[in-house]
């Protein structure tokens, strides 16, 4: 093998490892530092409400950790590209250390499939959104933030339940208060969050329509992490209240798509300066 081959396969492999590795170590350390997930409780007497929830946002961790490590470094070489998602998807095993020592018995290895589901489709997704590049990358990144600023923001202000993408203030009442049971239990406190989702969904389609990438990339690259977020729910389960919020996860996939491709009908590129002038 060339010099130049040879060190562009050790990047593909090396950087997309590492930077999954990391990532997926460090979310699943903050899920369990924030009590976001609380794999050392019991979750026995109405706990085992909330045991697939958990799992699935494990899930969905680490495989978007998988998907940023793939597209975080280009390969520059065609017959590279494969090699990537392998690699991240190699990486995004670390939590598993990580989870099976705070995990208690009554879990025994949930924990662990849930790195694995997470780490599996993350794998097929980062294959799939390896020609976006840095759209896929920026796209499942945006709404990662997204994430953890609502995570963090109610966590310390009201009981919050943190879902794989979304994000529920089951503490606060204001909105069970004005939607009475007309939207069933969940919905009212996981609608903020869902819409806004939506809402940055369509802003992520928009700019990158505006940046020259065709509708179909602009609405894929957006909409690559509430779409991994859906699989993920029947992947790990649908018992109790993962079962219930499941159906909002897809609601925010298939209308976030929708207002992406609306946002991206009538852009057109944004001209550079240079050319203007």
């Amino acid at each position: 093998m060339r010099p130049g081959l040879l060190r562009n396969a050790s990047t593909a492999v090396a950087a997309p490892l590492v930077t999954a590795a990391v990532l997926a170590t460090a979310m699943v350390g903050l899920a369990e530092l924030t009590d976001a997930t609380t794999l050392d409780e019991s979750f026995e007497a109405g706990g085992e409400r909330v045991i697939d929830v958990q799992m699935t946002l494990i899930a969905y961790l680490c495989a978007t950790a998988v998907v940023i490590g793939a597209t975080a470094v280009p390969t520059g070489r065609r017959a590279l590209r494969r090699i990537p998602p392998v690699a991240a998807a190699v990486g995004a095993l670390a939590p598993i250390p990580l989870v099976n020592g705070r995990a208690t018995e009554y879990i025994g290895g949930l924990a662990t499939d849930a790195v694995l589901a997470g780490v599996i489709v993350g794998g097929i997704a980062a294959f799939l959104l390896g020609p976006l590049g840095v759209r896929a990358l920026i796209g499942v990144a945006s709404h990662l933030v997204l994430l953890w600023v609502a995570t963090l923001a109610f966590i310390g202000w009201t009981e919050t339940v943190v879902y794989a993408g979304l994000v529920q203030p089951i503490g606060t009442t204001v909105l069970d208060d004005l939607l009475g049971d007309a939207l069933g239990y969940h919905l009212p406190t996981l609608l903020p969050y869902a819409l806004v989702a939506v809402a940055v969904t369509a802003a992520l389609g928009y700019w990158f329509a505006r940046r020259g990438a065709s509708r179909g990339t602009a609405v894929l690259a957006a909409t690559a992490a509430p779409i991994l977020a859906a699989v993920l729910y029947p992947v790990v389960g649908m018992d109790l209240w993962n079962g219930k919020t499941a159906p909002v996860a897809a609601g925010v996939a298939v209308i976030g798509a929708l207002a992406a491709l609306a946002a991206t009908a009538r852009t057109k590129p944004a001209v550079p300066a240079a050319r203007r002038s």
